[in-house]
């Protein structure tokens, strides 16, 4: 059987777009992967896990990646977590940029660090973590000690990867090597960051689907990559970018796509135009039933909602320089 695991640096982007009511919204609360997601990272792709897990086009892209394929093979091998009955959500973050020449995480964990959350029995999951693999020291994040365990070590190229993983009691588990879990420990949460929070308000938190992107330090890094893609167009000042789709419970049913971006109040003014020209190419390719894109728009941020055809998503990701994937959880997955 084959695992997941990292994902992101080829699909270095993120996605883009049913109606924001203006004055009177509630104020929606951030999703509890971001509020814990590293200051620094570049990109995040986070996802229900019996998805994430099962999906045969991810497990395609991350096979990439042995190293990394392997460690969490082993991780979901040894503490008994069965993909398909699982609830959690698994987050993939990238913390670090490729070196020259690299398109994908050719050194593993070394770039990305993997999020497991909110699964159904956090206790047992931290039970089989502690019983199957020995304990090394500990890590302070989030301002408390967490257990550090060795999941293995290997060596490719000459150079040695040492791979853990941290849990605290409550069943949050970080994977990664431990270079890659040592930086995260020693910076901030995405959470804290205001332009951040602006924008992951204004994607539904309980979406199956969710992303993020720093664009500025993505950009100036994979700018080359991004030929063809309207995102090398994204005005500067636009510092956090946040999407999340909800598919229809039918598998030829449109999806509902949210947008949000957030910045300097220079950048946001530049943002419409560009997010005008991204739904023009939508709408070029088929009519999408339901309502019209709604723009919304603040002095720091500006959001678009629609709803789209698998035809029109694949588009959108296709912009944005993100490979595509059947977002609808019926498809694409295989038995564990």
């Amino acid at each position: 059987m084959r695992r997941p695991a990292a994902i992101l640096i080829p699909a270095a982007a993120a996605l883009a777009c049913v109606s924001f009511a203006p004055s009177c919204r509630p104020k929606i609360r951030v999703p509890g992967w971001v509020m814990v997601a590293p200051s620094d990272s570049l990109a995040s792709f986070s996802g229900e896990a019996g998805w994430m897990l099962t999906h045969k086009e991810i497990q395609a892209l991350i096979a990439r990646d042995p190293m990394v394929e392997r460690a969490l093979d082993l991780f979901l091998q040894k503490a008994h977590i069965n993909p398909r009955l699982e609830t959690g959500r698994v987050t993939f973050h990238v913390i670090g940029m490729p070196a020259k020449g690299e398109s994908t995480l050719q050194k593993g964990l070394e770039h990305a660090v993997i999020q497991l959350n909110q699964f159904k029995d956090p206790a047992a999951l931290v039970g089989a973590l502690a019983e199957s693999f020995p304990q090394e020291g500990s890590l302070h994040i989030q301002g408390r000690d967490w257990p550090l365990y060795v999941i293995l070590d290997v060596e490719t190229g000459g150079t040695k990867a040492h791979i853990r993983a941290a849990s605290d009691e409550k069943g949050q588990v970080w994977i990664g090597s431990l270079e890659a879990l040592t930086h995260l420990a020693a910076r901030g949460s995405l959470g804290a960051l205001p332009d951040a929070t602006l924008a992951a308000e204004w994607i539904s938190p309980r979406a199956p689907f969710q992303g993020y992107l720093q664009p500025e330090a993505l950009l100036s890094g994979l700018g080359k990559n991004l030929e063809g893609s309207i995102l090398k167009d994204l005005p500067r000042g636009v510092s956090a970018l946040f999407w999340s789709i909800t598919p229809a419970d039918g598998q030829d049913q449109p999806l509902k796509f949210e947008l949000a971006l957030a910045g300097s109040p220079e950048g946001i003014n530049q943002v419409t135009p560009w997010l005008q020209r991204l739904v023009a190419a939508v709408n070029a390719v088929q009519a999408a039933p339901g309502a019209a894109p709604e723009l919304m728009q603040e002095k720091r941020r500006v959001g678009l909602r629609c709803v789209l055809t698998a035809q029109q998503l694949k588009l959108v990701m296709e912009k944005l320089g993100q490979p595509w994937f059947s977002f609808n959880p019926s498809e694409g997955g295989r038995k564990a």
